[in-house]
């Protein structure tokens, strides 16, 4: 037991010595007073007044309002977002004005078409009048006029035959 009383005296009288030299040895403070108070301004400029986040940043899930460093996270964040909707909506964007490509070159081959169609009721319109004047076709068009004489020509033989009337038909017979 001595040697255990001997023991804790030494380590008192160590221990109080080191407290003892550090007692009489005074410390400098690490940072001036200007130091601390540029170091405060940092601090309320990160994390906000009263290190509560500033309001102008918005909120989180939680309510709490954001640092500096969250405000930007979640502006980075959401620039991001709008950069892939933009990617999107271009590429939406190039894909309408390819299908208006295309429908432009259609209404081209409509109009075309159209014309087309329009030339050709005009040809049928025509031929329709042709038919209607009694024309026949190309050749026999050429001997259409000495067909019509002849064909008058034999309408009055036969009204000069007897049982025909003057107009070439045979006559009603007698009842």
């Amino acid at each position: 037991m001595i040697d255990a009383a001997v023991d804790d005296a030494v380590v008192d009288e160590v221990v109080l010595g080191r407290a003892r030299q550090w007692d009489l040895v005074q410390e400098e403070p690490d940072v001036t007073p200007e130091q601390e108070a540029v170091l405060h301004d940092i601090q309320t400029q990160l994390r906000g007044p009263g290190s509560a986040g500033w309001p102008q940043l918005g909120s989180d899930a939680e309510g709490n309002h954001r640092t500096l460093v969250e405000g930007i996270a979640t502006a980075l964040r959401r620039i991001g977002e709008l950069e892939e909707q933009t990617a999107a909506l271009c590429a939406q964007t190039a894909a309408l004005c390819a299908q208006t490509t295309a429908l432009r070159a259609q209404v081209g081959e409509l109009r075309t078409e159209i014309s087309e169609l329009e030339a050709t009721s005009a040809e049928l319109a025509a031929e329709v009048r042709n038919l209607e004047s009694r024309q026949l076709p190309w050749p026999l068009s050429l001997i259409e006029g000495p067909a019509e004489f002849v064909g008058a020509q034999l309408n009055r033989l036969e009204a000069l035959l007897p049982g025909h009337g003057a107009d070439g038909k045979p006559a009603a017979p007698d009842a």
